[in-house]
């Protein structure tokens, strides 16, 4: 197990970088000086409550979020028989393969489309983004009236802000990964 001033230190390095931001922009956003962001960042020195409080709120997460523990780097998923979700008598199917995680933004699924089915989405708020590879099958999604057909060599990413639907027009079942991304407010 790792000091907290290490932790706190790999937490506010990995936030940074996942954010793209400069010692410069943490340090205008924190009023925390880039000489003390940088022996942060590097375990070098044990950071206040105060400092820790001004950098999660400079960042925009929660302060947890830069004391807290990874316990594990690795998450292995195995392939549901039971869908989390049906819709369409059955004909759409949802497995959930990794939840909703506030630092990456995204959750991902599986879609099964039986022949026939025809899945009417409503609108997500502002900032969703849905990122749709086919795997297997073909799939038409309409978006704005206007009908894409895809198949397994194609890839769709849209602003799920507007009613969409996906229907399996063909004879044989239909496989999309989804992944959803939930815009950083901050």
């Amino acid at each position: 197990m790792i000091d907290i001033h290490e932790r706190v230190g790999q937490n506010v390095q990995r936030i940074r970088k996942r954010k793209g931001w400069t010692f410069d922009k943490i340090a205008e956003r924190t009023g925390v000086s880039k000489g003390m962001l940088y022996r942060i960042e590097k375990g070098e020195t044990q950071p206040t409550i105060t400092t820790v409080w001004r950098i999660a709120i400079g960042l925009n997460v929660s302060f947890s979020s830069l004391i807290k523990q990874e316990t594990e780097v690795v998450t292995v998923v195995e392939r549901k028989e039971t869908p989390d979700l049906e819709e369409d008598n059955g004909r759409c199917r949802l497995f959930l393969l990794f939840p909703f995680d506030p630092e990456t933004q995204f959750e991902v699924y599986t879609m099964i489309l039986r022949p026939g089915a025809n899945y009417h989405s409503l609108p997500h708020p502002d900032g969703v983004r849905e990122y749709i590879t086919v795997k297997s099958g073909e799939v038409a999604i309409t978006l704005h009236e206007k009908t894409y057909t895809l198949d397994e060599k194609m890839n769709i990413q849209f602003s799920a802000n507007v009613a969409h639907q996906y229907e399996n027009r063909t004879d044989t079942e239909t496989a999309l990964q989804l992944i959803m991304y939930y815009a950083d407010e901050g």
